[in-house]
């Protein structure tokens, strides 16, 4: 039995691996025409915003979508209860923004923002729709479906949104395309995972999901804001260009990074809370996955902060190359996110929730004291504190990791070695490959990538590690049979 969901979770995590990175390449793809078309401030007026969507989103979703994931069986009562309080919810905070519209716009002193919050607000109508479809191909470890639909919605959001820019709608075309976007996939969502709303809600599932939610939601209403503040921050006392510029360095780096975790995460928090019961299996799990994922980020972070300027000058053009050194900043912070995640994802498996929440307070205190220091030092120093923030959480984060799995941040830092010691001597071969060459940009980001992959893979396999072995020995052999069966 271990062994098949072993075989299931790489077939699904694999599905969400394309899903995650045909995605983030046609993303990519369309970033690119946008950043060429548009103007760093108009992605800095979206940017403005997104704070109070992803707090709306959260009450929205209210963690009711990973109480769903946990049951054993989802029932019809459960559905209609998380459908019909979604959906409450969304109609009730679009009011909210609504009427709020104009104070935000007051606030950031950009008077557009009054119709941008109006209309990107109808989003949250929209994507409650969809939520407990999602949650049930999510139980069902049925990620091939799911990447699908994004996929296509990922496609005709950026074609609508190209056109606009082209035609010259500017900052709407960004607001479009994260519309189309939403309605895309909830149309296909509901076509592919039909059922018929009862329009019944129990009070004992509401109890039961959001009783376990209730306690995701506020530790997810603090990671957001603290996670949106600094972009609140930077749009209210500096400008909409230099937020434009701090967005566009976070999406190359989200690209890279976020985007690769989160794959990890949809896929094992269904799979490993099926483990929860053995804490031998659940640890061995969790190590091969903060090993692996080090593996794989790790030298990616380290690889896009040394090429950053060249990699932004070919890539969204000159006028963005006040990025790079946010790029740089958020590269070295984007090397660690990855297992402060996995370990908050431990205690959510093992159903503590209560003490993720602990957690979070006390990390959100130390950042809010970190960026009241920094912002006294203007703009890099604002993006210092976050970093700072960032590894001070690994201390906190792995200490009821040791406590509850015996696998403390010492060990941790065992497992991840070997990666951070082979990505600091391929970057530093590829800093030294950078002085001492007069090639043009574009060649040097076409080359550089893949000769640090090749000696970063190099070192690995000349030292026998643990990655290279269970890359050779399963993953590889594992992957051939799933898509050549």
């Amino acid at each position: 039995m271990a062994e098949s969901l072993k075989d299931k979770s790489l077939a699904a995590f694999l599905w969400v691996l394309i899903d995650k990175m045909g995605g983030s390449v046609a993303n990519f793809i369309v970033t690119i025409v946008l950043a060429r078309l548009l103007t760093p401030e108009d992605f800095g007026l979206v940017a403005m915003v997104m704070v109070f969507f992803e707090l709306s989103s959260s009450f929205i979703q209210s963690g009711i979508g990973f109480a769903l994931i946990r049951e054993k069986t989802i029932t019809d009562a459960d559905k209609s209860t998380a459908f019909i309080f979604n959906f409450l919810t969304a109609l009730v905070f679009y009011g909210l923004l609504f009427l709020a519209a104009p104070a935000i716009a007051a606030f950031f002193q950009q008077p557009v923002l009054t119709n941008i919050v109006r209309v990107m607000g109808l989003n949250l109508i929209v994507g409650s729709l969809a939520l407990v479809q999602h949650a049930e191909f999510t139980h069902r470890i049925d990620f091939k479906t799911q990447t699908k639909v994004r996929l296509v919605g990922v496609l005709v959001s950026g074609a609508c949104a190209v056109g606009m820019a082209f035609s010259g709608f500017g900052v709407w075309s960004l607001v479009a395309r994260i519309g189309i976007m939403e309605l895309s996939t909830t149309v296909l969502f509901w076509v592919l995972n039909p059922w018929k709303i009862a329009f019944y809600f129990s009070r004992q599932s509401f109890r039961k999901l959001f009783g376990f939610g209730s306690v995701i939601l506020a530790e997810a209403l603090i990671d957001k804001f603290f996670r949106q503040l600094v972009q609140v921050l930077i749009g209210k006392f500096f400008s909409a260009a230099t937020l434009g510029f701090f967005t566009q360095a976070n999406t190359f780096c989200n690209m890279a990074a976020t985007n690769f975790l989160q794959t990890i995460q949809r896929v094992t928090y269904p799979v490993l809370a099926k483990l929860q019961g053995d804490r031998v299996k659940l640890k061995d799990g969790y190590r091969r996955l903060i090993s692996m994922s080090s593996f794989v980020i790790i030298p990616v972070m380290v690889l896009m902060g040394v090429i950053a300027e060249p990699l932004l000058t070919t890539v969204v053009g000159e006028k963005w190359l006040p990025s790079v050194p946010f790029l740089r900043l958020l590269c070295i912070g984007g090397a660690v996110y990855h297992i402060n995640s996995i370990n908050l994802d431990m205690l959510l498996v093992l159903g503590r929730v209560d003490l993720s929440l602990k957690l979070e307070l006390i990390k959100k205190a130390i950042t809010t004291v970190a960026i009241i220091i920094g912002i006294q030092f203007g703009i890099y120093g604002l993006i210092l504190s976050q970093l700072v923030s960032t590894y001070i959480a690994l201390f906190i984060n792995t200490y009821y990791s040791d406590k509850l799995l015996q696998y403390s941040l010492y060990e941790q830092m065992k497992d991840v070695a070997s990666s951070v010691i082979f990505s600091l001597l391929m970057g530093l071969a590829i800093m030294l490959f950078q002085k001492n060459t007069t090639t043009n940009a574009l060649y040097f980001v076409l080359v550089a990538p893949l000769a640090g992959i090749a000696l970063y893979l190099g070192f690995h396999s000349l030292a026998r590690t643990k990655e290279m072995a269970l890359l050779k020995s399963f993953i590889i052999p594992q992957t051939g049979k799933i898509f050549v069966p």
